[in-house]
């Protein structure tokens, strides 16, 4: 049996984090401040490695007057790279699909960043069965190494909790069921 996580033991992790960035949205085109920011990488490093980048051919530079920005250059290497990386779906990406097939979870919000082995989410819906969700949750954290906080809610004690701002971190809406 492999590691799935092979490829974050043997590289750095701040790499990763860059590649798969421009990975997940190939036509984007970042200023280095969105590529730090996105990727929760300290601007200095995001500098050297994007550097790095630029000069294997993973990453097209663009110079815009006295601006630069970077995108997934398309060629060979990058689409094995994407391969690589895009191979199986990420620990929070299977929770999402699992989790939309149950019938009472309304929506999935991410609460604050998706972290190295952790997310919490916040699961809005009715008669919430946690049982089937520690299930998930177990299998999840089985498979990947990886941990998802839920905190289940109802829609009113969502509304409630939001409007006295008891959710401080960042929100975004990852699910929403269709009615």
């Amino acid at each position: 049996m492999y590691d799935e996580n092979l490829l974050e033991s043997l590289f750095d992790d701040k790499c990763l984090r860059i590649i798969r960035l421009f990975i997940d949205d190939k036509s984007k085109e970042f200023y280095l401040r969105e590529i730090s920011k996105e990727s929760n990488v300290p601007v200095t490093s995001t500098f050297r490695i994007v550097n790095r980048l630029v000069n294997l051919n993973i990453i097209d530079q663009l110079l815009i007057k006295k601006f630069k920005l970077y995108r997934l250059a398309q060629n060979d290497n990058t689409q094995y790279l994407s391969t690589l990386l895009k191979e199986r779906p990420r620990a929070l990406e299977e929770f999402l699909q699992k989790a939309k097939t149950f019938g009472f979870i309304d929506e999935i919000i991410l609460h604050g960043k998706e972290e190295k082995s952790k997310a919490s989410v916040l699961l809005i819906g009715n008669n919430i069965d946690n049982g089937a969700v520690k299930m998930l949750l177990g299998s999840i954290n089985e498979k990947y190494n990886f941990n998802v906080m839920t905190v289940p809610l109802t829609r009113e004690q969502f509304e409630q909790m939001s409007s006295m701002d008891l959710f401080p971190r960042e929100k975004k809406l990852l699910y929403r069921r269709q009615n």
